[in-house]
């Protein structure tokens, strides 16, 4: 009976991923540039969260079934896994490097679609620094 609830939990948990929004790395005193470094810096690294993530979906579902059967299962979750362990290997680099990841509201995003490239750059730089839309264009108070 545990085998088979362990088993209905893993499969669940395997199928669901973390939906990937819009969002921005965010770092006092940063800015876009420094922000796209850090994550082309860090997505090096995602192809290890990856590979990681599938040989634990492996090893869990054959551990938790039979080899067969665990293996048809972590064939069948590979993508799913690979994407989310990619996604949390590029999260926790950038976390390393002292950046948050921010997902941004529909407010947010409408804004930064709706300006033109350079003040959509601007907009950016003031996201990345750890401002919200309330506060763009006031001058800083020091």
């Amino acid at each position: 009976m545990i085998k088979k609830l362990a088993f209905v939990l893993v499969a669940v948990s395997a199928c669901t991923t973390k939906p990937l929004e819009m969002s921005v790395p965010t770092q006092a005193g940063h800015n876009l540039h420094s922000a796209r470094i850090a994550v082309n810096a860090c997505s090096a690294e995602a192809d290890i969260g990856g590979n990681s993530a599938v040989i634990g979906g492996y090893a869990t579902a054959i551990l938790l079934t039979s080899p067969l059967i665990g293996t048809i299962i972590g064939y069948n979750t590979q993508g799913a896994s690979r994407t989310q362990g990619e996604i949390d290997q590029v999260d926790r680099c950038l976390t390393e490097r002292g950046f948050e990841r921010r997902d941004l509201t529909t407010n947010e995003t409408s804004w930064l679609r709706g300006a033109t490239e350079q003040e959509r750059v601007r907009r950016l730089d003031h996201l990345i620094g750890g401002g919200v839309i309330e506060t763009y264009g006031l001058a800083a108070v020091q």
